[in-house]
């Protein structure tokens, strides 16, 4: 089997937070720093967009906190604790004389992981990402039969791939197969399942972390971590004893735990759960034209809150977007970035959604009378205020903003998409 060669005086696997962390301070002191990653950034993770003042701290000494603060993130400044027996703890965080900042972040991990993968590049470290690193490399056995590893060995698209460096850091987190390979981990200690997702409307969300002890997710529990005015990451981590995982099924639990707990039964996650509204209130336009055709919603149930349909009415005008942007694709070519403008566009639910639907990048601005400063380009350049349209655009078009699309609620949209447009058909059909 032939291999590619690599070298580098340190090799760390795993670019999640420690990792990357790791290879931007000993890359920032001159080491000669190898990033690896079996996935391709950004990626997401179930875990981890809650940040304590533990956290956030290590943030500032990194220098990284003005940068993650000025993008708006939720701080969060008490952590709100629900016992089995309804009594509820809120405990603000303090100092206490620790140096620490006095609040917490919750900063999807899909954005917080690259990052600080960025922040390692920007300080001098390489990173390859669709890297799986398998086992160890090995040297020459020494004179008492003992080997040292001076390596990994790795499958990539391209063939193996064999790295060498003086110094190997396995930072693979929950991904225990590499420390198991190394011999590091000899038995198969008790694991985490995890499920979550994020979700809308939810009601009376604070400044705190939520933690739910129930009684039947015992060993483990449930969170709800603020992400905007009204949505949260909500999710579930159950503990397995045997390491084996527990005989249940996560996301059915994560809707019962939704349903227990009354205030977060009108959180919606992503595609509705089933429940699509078809916009064509007067008529379909583009693409299909059809005059008579009606507006309707589709998948009602007696769980069906208020919640589902006003998500499922932002989903279903995306789904158009959708139809018409793939149509305009067909002519010129695939959009690398769509740009949102108007009132719509200050909605970060609806920029999600619309972003998450297309699977393309998204900018936006935070001007909304777009249409009037588009027309006082056009009257700067007409009345010679400036040489040209463009000379009028560089001096007045509003900065943008980005967000890239989520590689999992993407694949989810797909599937919803290609039902929408298979029961639109049905709809349009009765309307000719």
């Amino acid at each position: 089997m032939a291999y590619r060669e690599d070298t580098a005086e340190i090799v760390i696997v795993g670019a999640g937070p420690a990792g990357s962390t790791l290879a931007a301070l000993l890359a920032g002191r001159g080491h000669d720093v190898l990033l690896l990653d079996r996935a391709i950034f950004p990626r997401d993770k179930t875990c981890g967009d809650g940040l304590t003042p533990r956290a956030v701290g290590a943030l500032a000494r990194l220098g990284l906190l003005d940068g993650l603060a000025a993008n708006g993130y939720r701080r969060i400044h008490a952590a709100l604790l629900h016992a089995p027996n309804g009594d509820r703890w809120l405990m603000r965080f303090a100092d206490y004389d620790l140096g620490l900042p006095t609040f917490g972040l919750v900063v999807p991990r899909f954005e917080l992981d690259d990052y600080l993968r960025r922040h390692a590049v920007s300080q001098g470290a390489r990173f390859r990402g669709g890297v799986d690193a398998e086992r160890p490399l090995y040297g020459a056995p020494t004179g008492a039969g003992r080997r040292t590893v001076i390596g990994v060995e790795a499958r990539t698209a391209d063939g193996p791939l064999r790295v060498h460096a003086r110094i190997t850091v396995l930072a693979t987190g929950a991904a225990i197969g590499l420390l198991r390979a190394f011999g590091v981990l000899r038995a198969m200690p008790p694991g985490i399942n995890a499920v979550r997702g994020y979700f809308a409307r939810v009601p009376d969300l604070t400044d705190a972390f939520e933690f739910y002890f129930d009684a039947d997710l015992a060993p483990g529990y449930g969170w709800v971590f603020p992400v905007g005015e009204d949505r949260a990451n909500i999710g579930l981590g159950v503990l397995a004893r045997d390491g084996t995982g527990p005989a249940i099924n996560l996301r059915s639990r994560l809707d019962e735990f939704l349903r227990r707990h009354r205030r977060l039964a009108a959180a919606v996650p992503a595609g509705s759960e089933g429940v699509r509204f078809y916009p064509h209130l007067a008529g379909a336009t583009s693409p299909h034209w059809a005059n008579a055709a009606r507006g309707a919603f589709h998948g009602l149930s007696l769980a069906t809150t208020r919640g589902h349909l006003t998500r499922a009415v932002l989903e279903g005008v995306a789904y158009q977007i959708r139809e018409n942007l793939e149509i305009t694709g067909e002519i010129a070519g695939p959009a690398a970035e769509v740009i949102l403008y108007g009132g719509g566009a200050q909605s970060a639910l609806w920029r999600e959604i619309i972003g998450d639907v297309l699977g393309r990048p998204i900018a936006w601005t935070a001007a909304v009378e777009t249409a009037g400063l588009g027309a006082a380009m056009l009257a700067a350049a007409g009345c010679g205020a400036c040489a040209s349209l463009d000379e009028a655009r560089d001096q007045m078009a509003p900065s943008l903003e980005r967000r890239l699309p989520r590689p999992d609620r993407v694949a989810l949209y797909a599937e919803q998409f290609a039902a929408y447009r298979r029961d639109e058909a049905l709809l349009l059909r009765d309307a000719t």
